[in-house]
């Protein structure tokens, strides 16, 4: 599966790396995206916000407005990483 971060994702990365956020946990949320994780996914409140759109609290412990949306295209096998922020 092929992974797309967008610009305002990257930009918001950078921000939050800035920030001393833990990226790392960014990471382990991806993973378990790509791994489909149900255990983790469910732990980091996964759930729908629109019709492909998709939205999972990245560290619940640090900082439980920390987000992530992201979107799996079914056609291209591609999950595209739209936002993180808070």
């Amino acid at each position: 599966m092929k992974i797309k971060y967008t610009p305002s994702f990257i930009r918001s990365a950078k921000r939050y790396s800035k920030k001393n956020y833990p990226m790392d946990e960014v990471k382990k949320c991806v993973a378990a995206i790509v791994k489909n994780d149900k255990k983790f996914l469910v732990k980091h409140k996964d759930h729908s916000l629109s019709k492909n759109v998709r939205e999972l609290h990245i560290d619940r412990q640090y900082n439980d407005d920390w987000l992530m949306y992201y979107r799996f295209n079914k056609k291209t096998k591609q999950l595209e990483l739209i936002l993180h922020n808070n």
